[in-house]
């Protein structure tokens, strides 16, 4: 019978997280002269803007699926079952190597979005940790059922040449109909 959806992994979400995007915005408005006079304007509206999306930012890891909730005026409820996981990549560019950060990028079989990730997440503390137990709960799912030998312990020998007889017989039987 089908397991219940156990809970596995709530990973905390690093408060570098915010300190990583808030260094990309002023990055950015450094490059050029208006950028740099809205420097003091921007900066806490998205400090405020990115503590409230970090504190909404909600990843479970269950026994069947992969759940991200978040977004602050438009939320965003994600369910991905582990079976349509193809991959759980990791990334780290200078900025997130700088701060002790690393990002995962969720990809699956038949993914909408052409190209890119179904979801990336920057900010999860002990990223490899949960990418690990997150491949490993996939493929206990995936792999389950089909990997485990027949439950009345019969060789597989002995079932295909069981499956041979009864064809064997299915072949005499419909001979003896089509000669009627």
């Amino acid at each position: 019978m089908d397991e219940p959806n156990k809970v596995l992994s709530n990973p905390a979400i690093s408060p570098r997280a915010v300190r990583y995007h808030l260094l990309l915005l002023v990055i950015s408005l450094v490059g050029s002269v208006v950028g740099i006079l809205l420097i003091p304007i921007l900066l806490p509206i998205c400090r405020w803007y990115y503590n409230r999306y970090f504190e909404t930012l909600n990843v479970v890891l269950t026994t069947r699926e992969l759940q991200v909730d978040r977004g602050i005026w438009n939320r965003e409820e994600k369910s991905i079952p582990l079976e349509k996981i193809t991959d759980l990549a990791t990334f780290q560019g200078p900025v997130m190597r700088h701060l002790g950060l690393k990002g995962l990028r969720v990809e699956t079989a038949g993914q909408s979005d052409s190209g890119g990730a179904l979801v990336r997440l920057i900010g999860l503390e002990n990223t490899e940790d949960f990418r690990a137990l997150a491949l490993r709960q996939r493929d206990r799912v995936t792999d389950g059922p089909a990997t485990q030998p027949p439950s009345d312990g019969a060789s597989s020998t002995e079932l295909l040449t069981e499956i041979r007889d009864q064809l064997a017989r299915i072949e005499q039987h419909l001979r003896g109909s089509a000669s009627n």
